[in-house]
């Protein structure tokens, strides 16, 4: 009996274990989707006790036979509630998480981008430029297909080269117009978190940063910085961040200084490139832009190559050693740094999401309660007063 009790705790305290691993090994981003599956849960809650209440002062107010205890003013407001309500639960359920990613031409922010999908999802790499603006969403589908902006037609994309082929036969696709890469979930398991990528085209090729600001990056929760590290920031990085930090309180910024393998040829003069590199960072972030403290840039600027991660996921998705082929020497602390950018992204993107989201509905839902409660509690006191 003894032992089979022993056995018993054993196996319990295994679950629990795993259980633990699973929580200490979940993506930051469930935190959004669970915030987002718990609001839309309280607002479909909500929702069924103002119809109820609604459908409660009607009847009472159609009544001929009861003295009148309510008024048709109080119904059509709590119908107004009612619809209120409807309308933000629609808007609820269309919210996710956005992250664009900005840079010159040619900086590698496809690459990136694809990288943090493990797959190539976007055309990147020698005789590929971003000629307009990519979302990248996930979709339940088995298939890929695109979405041109102002048409609902539904264009095969099943492969990279497909969707390259695609993009350059548009020719009413300009810099400003917008195309969503419906992705399936299945092929990348990042896009299952409500998570949206946008892509751009460089900054260095358009004089409209002003309307790129208000038509694509008003309601994204973190922005991205895609530097070539084999060169210092330039002004035209600079300007755009500071447009956008006028126009949005303190944006979260993350800085990639990408193609950082190039500096392993280099090893000499690798650190003092990279001191360089991490003050200009960390001035622009702290000083110019004053959206992070001087303690906080280090979570915000990254050393990485974008396209050693990508190659070395896509060997491992192939049952591939990652680690395959000729790579630069310092190729895992890179992989390592990319790793750091994503868990810093993840729990960055995943708490403002939750606040700018979420936080005004949720205070609109208590104001809805309360007021539909203050109407049933004086129906209540005037039914009583009629007794």
């Amino acid at each position: 009996m003894s032992l089979l009790f022993s056995r018993c705790n054993s196996i319990v305290t295994v679950k629990k274990d795993k259980r633990h691993m699973a929580e200490v090994n979940a993506s930051p981003l469930k935190h959004f989707v669970t915030a987002k599956k718990k609001i839309n849960g309280i607002f479909e809650q909500l929702g069924a006790y103002i119809q109820e209440s609604a459908t409660f002062l009607e009847d009472t107010y159609r009544n001929a036979e009861l003295d009148p205890v309510t008024t048709e003013e109080q119904v059509l407001d709590v119908k107004s509630y009612l619809s209120k309500v409807r309308g933000i639960s629609e808007v609820l359920a269309r919210r996710h998480m956005k992250v664009a990613f900005f840079g010159r031409t040619s900086n590698g922010k496809s690459t990136v981008i694809n990288a943090m999908l493990w797959d190539k999802v976007l055309p990147s790499g020698i005789g590929h430029t971003t000629n307009c603006f990519l979302r990248v969403e996930g979709t339940d589908g088995h298939e890929a297909f695109l979405l041109t902006e102002g048409s609902e037609e539904k264009r095969s994309a099943k492969t990279v080269n497909q969707l390259a082929h695609a993009l350059h036969q548009d020719k009413q696709l300009h810099a400003g117009s917008l195309v969503s890469v419906m992705w399936p979930n299945s092929k990348c398991p990042l896009l299952k978190d409500d998570l949206v990528l946008m892509d751009s085209p460089g900054i260095d090729v358009t004089t409209e940063l002003d309307s790129w600001i208000d038509k694509f990056c008003l309601d994204a929760d973190v922005f991205v910085l895609v530097a070539n590290s084999e060169s210092t920031l330039m002004q035209t990085e600079k300007h755009f961040f500071h447009k956008v930090s006028e126009r949005l309180s303190r944006p979260n910024i993350f800085i990639l200084n990408n193609r950082w393998d190039a500096s392993a040829s280099e090893p000499e003069y690798m650190e003092e490139v990279r001191r360089q590199h991490m003050e200009r960072c960390t001035s622009f972030l702290v000083d110019e832009l004053g959206v992070v403290d001087r303690s906080q840039a280090g979570d915000r600027i990254f050393f990485v190559s974008a396209k050693e991660v990508l190659n070395a996921r896509i060997q491992k998705a192939q049952g591939m050693p990652e680690g395959g082929g000729a790579l630069a020497e310092g190729f895992q602390v890179r992989m390592f740094e990319f790793q750091n950018f994503e868990r810093r992204f993840e729990e960055c993107i995943s708490q403002s999401a939750v606040k700018t989201k979420f936080e005004q509905h949720t205070v609109r839902a208590k104001q809805i309660a309360e007021a539909v409660r203050l109407i049933m509690d004086s129906l209540h006191v005037a039914a009583r007063e009629q007794q």
